[in-house]
This record gives structure tokens, sequence and C-alpha cells, in this order.
């Protein structure tokens, strides 16, 4: 795997610094994919095991939503901020296909709607919200309630809340506490609100996706595995059967721990990439 470019920044629409790595070729001498992170995580190691997997196939550009690791963030939040974001990293990487993860899927394919030509397919990676349930898109305690916590000063108790609207045993809480990665959860306890808007993008507002998926007109694999939750399997499900162009895959024997070769596979496959 080559490193073309390590800890590079971009600037989006609004002024804001959004911090990025790059691997494999430079630009436009191979495919390419951007990878957008859901809730609490930047650039993740599965994402790095991804782009090892690609190699000098495609170009694999990972980056720190705003708010979250090296990029810095503008008040006040839209999710439309959020697609310039996307849209100013499409001008390092060229027409790209979108990785999105969990929440992150769901900003990949707002982005697809508005972005036309510049995103060249979406990858949904074990998506969390099942758009025909009628069920409103995001727990209001995902807003509102984190917002609170972090307007009064205590962060670790907004990603406690996160944690509760999700479902984690509460017995589990006090072991993340103590774990070393809790002080980057902390940091980005603003950004679990930008999530919870970007879900309720989905369903509300003058631009709600539901209204708009015939615009998604780009290749879309939704990925999950045979072993992914319930919930996740109905929206894999909800997704294809409402945008034009979407199949599903489901990974054997996994839940949220597709390997990345099997995610790498499916990435290369939406970009024409022959496997070496």
């Amino acid at each position: 795997m080559t490193i073309t470019t390590v800890d590079a920044f971009t600037t989006s629409a609004d002024g804001t610094r959004i911090a990025f790595d790059l691997t494999g070729p430079a630009r436009g001498l191979a495919p390419a994919v951007v990878a957008v992170d859901g809730v609490l995580a930047h650039r993740m190691p599965v994402t790095l095991a991804v782009a090892s997997e690609l190699g000098d196939r495609v170009t694999t550009l990972r980056y720190d939503r705003r708010g979250r690791g090296g990029s810095g963030d503008t008040p006040p939040y839209s999710v439309d901020r959020e697609v310039d974001d996307i849209a100013a990293l499409l001008q390092v990487t060229g027409p790209a296909v979108l990785l999105g993860i969990s929440t992150g899927a769901f900003l990949a394919l707002r982005a697809a709607a508005d972005l036309g030509s510049l995103v060249t397919g979406v990858l949904c990676f074990e998506p969390g919200y099942d758009v025909a349930s009628g069920e409103p898109p995001t727990d209001p305690r995902m807003i509102a309630g984190v917002e609170a916590c972090v307007e009064a000063g205590d962060p670790g108790s907004a990603v406690e809340l996160f944690l509760d609207v999700v479902g984690m045993p509460c017995r589990l809480v006090p072991r993340m506490r103590a774990s070393a990665s809790w002080a980057d959860l902390e940091s980005m306890a603003p950004t679990i609100a930008y999530d919870g808007r970007v879900l309720a993008a989905v369903a509300l507002g003058r631009r709600a996706l539901m209204c708009r998926w015939d615009l998604i007109t780009q290749p879309v694999l939704v990925v999950h595995g045979t072993a992914s939750a319930a919930a996740v399997a109905a929206a894999a499900g909800s997704l294809v059967a409402v945008l034009p162009a979407a199949r599903r895959v489901t990974v054997p024997g996994h839940g949220a721990d597709v390997p990345p070769e099997a995610m790498a596979e499916a990435v290369a496959g939406l970009l024409g990439v022959v496997s070496p």
C-alpha cells in the first residue's frame, strides 16, 4: 500500500478545515473512494484495513467529519455543511464512490442526491434506520438531550445518553469510561447531535431524502452480515426497495464485524476494479 498523503487538509465552503489522509495512487491515476464514518468515529481502523486491501488499485480517502479528530467546526451545524465537506474532498479525489458506515450511510446518500455525478456510487454499510417503518428517524434524546449535556459542560453524560439510546447495557458503561478511548469519545460528544440531524433529515425538512430517492441514480450497494441485528437487516431491505439502482449484499456469518476484505471487494465491484 502506497501512502500518498498523510494528515492533509482541505477547506470546506464555510471555511472549515477538514483533515484527511490518502492511500493509493494520486488523483486521476485510479478510481477513488471516500469513507464517511458514522457516529462517534473518525478514520476508523476498519477503513484503513479496507484501504490496505484495495492497495494501489484505488485511491482511498479517509477524513475526520467536522468537529472530530483534526477537523475544525463552524457553527451553526447543518447537514448541508457536511455535504459541502464531502464536495471539498471530492475536489481532492475527483469523482468517487462513498463508503458510508452506519449513520454515515445516510450522509453519503444525501451527498449522492445533492452532488450528482461527483458521486459515482454509494456503499451503505450497516445502515440503522428502516425508511419504510413510519417511525421517527432519530430518538429526540440524540439531539436535544445530547446538546443539553454538552451545553452544561458534561460531554461524558452526552456519550452515556447516546449509549443508552442505542441499547448499550448499563453494566458496560463503567468499563467504557475506564477505557483509553473514553476521552476521544467525549471529545466527539457534540457531534452525536450532528448524526441525529443527519438521520432526522431522511424524513424531515424541505429537502428530506424520502422525497428525493429518485435523484440517487448512482449504483448503491447495501451491505450487512447475516448475523446483523434485525433492525439493520430491515433497514437494508427498506433502502434497496426505494433506491432506483440499489442491491443488497449479505456477508455470511458476520454482523457489524464484516471482514475488511469483503468490504473492499464490494467497493472494488462498484468501482469496476478487477481483483489482483
